[in-house]
């Protein structure tokens, strides 16, 4: 029987696992490079920077007492499975913001290396793996910093919202739209590379990231409605428009699953939330 996914190998006690979804980021890769060496690197060196992303969050939970499943990694970024999440506002907030931590100082570790370092990270393929590995990860941690809850960025405005102002429902709710506003920007800007005579691989998994925000903000709504004990009727879910879910269903149950990642993922069975696309 084939599975999704498969256990590769444990860092810091956390089993990591590769997705069947892999096999297409290694073609996309490759027919992007153009050669099969520098494109399966890239990739590689893709597959490293969200691990390192995703082990940033990992080890922030953990050392506020959160349990780490898993780490899984995907065609469109990667996912640290968790048993528990920080229930305060300013752990969410490093928990979040590990992640692009992580990637801006391996970015800048690479920026170091082109612009200061011997001449063999400037040239050939070494060189060309140091460009690839600073371009990746500032585009990651830039990205992952956009307010598009549950990714990183929209958990950072979420704990601030609830640190400072208002309490952890209304935050939520505030974020999700957000989030959901951000999707919808997100899906019409792949309309508009369809039109343009642009649309590729990449573009779409442009648009599985857009319908992932877009599921999973509301659902990590719904989730944080049940923890609070709301049903639906809860007076928040009157606000927005039709498309930012004006009006609320009950929740799904939940299963105690936790999930970080850059980017979101839809929620299964837990509650999926903030790399990628990471």
């Amino acid at each position: 029987m084939i599975k999704s996914s498969y256990t590769l190998f444990s860092v810091f006690g956390i089993p990591v696992k590769a997705d069947f979804s892999l096999l297409i980021l290694a073609v996309l890769m490759i027919s992007s490079f153009g050669d099969p060496i520098y494109g399966l690197s890239a990739g590689l060196l893709l597959l490293i920077s969200v691990l390192l992303h995703e082990l940033g969050h990992s080890l922030a939970a953990m050392a506020f007492g959160c349990r780490v499943r898993d780490i899984t990694l995907m065609m469109i970024g990667g996912c640290a499975s968790m048993l528990s999440m920080p229930r305060k506002a300013w752990q969410e907030f490093i928990m979040a913001f590990a992640g692009p931590l992580v990637s801006l100082l391996l970015g800048i570790f690479s920026w170091a290396l082109i612009t200061v370092g011997p001449a063999l990270f400037h040239r050939g393929f070494i060189g060309f793996m140091c460009w690839w590995c600073m371009t990746l990860n500032l585009t990651l941690f830039f990205f992952n910093l956009i307010p598009a809850f549950p990714m990183d960025g929209g958990r950072i405005l979420r704990a601030f919202l609830q640190q400072f102002f208002m309490t952890r429902l209304k935050a939520t709710w505030i974020a999700s739209r957000i989030g959901r506003g951000v999707a919808i920007l997100m899906a019409l800007g792949v309309v508009f590379s369809f039109l343009t005579g642009k649309f590729g691989g990449y573009t779409l998994i442009r648009l599985l990231i857009a319908y992932t925000i877009y599921q999973s903000a509301e659902r990590e709504y719904q989730m944080v409605l049940m923890e609070e004990g709301y049903d639906n009727k809860n007076p928040f879910s009157r606000f927005g428009f039709p498309f930012f879910g004006r009006t609320t269903r009950m929740p799904p149950p939940d299963d105690g699953q936790a999930y970080v990642s850059p980017p979101p993922y839809d929620r299964g069975h837990g509650t999926r939330v903030d790399v990628f696309k990471d």
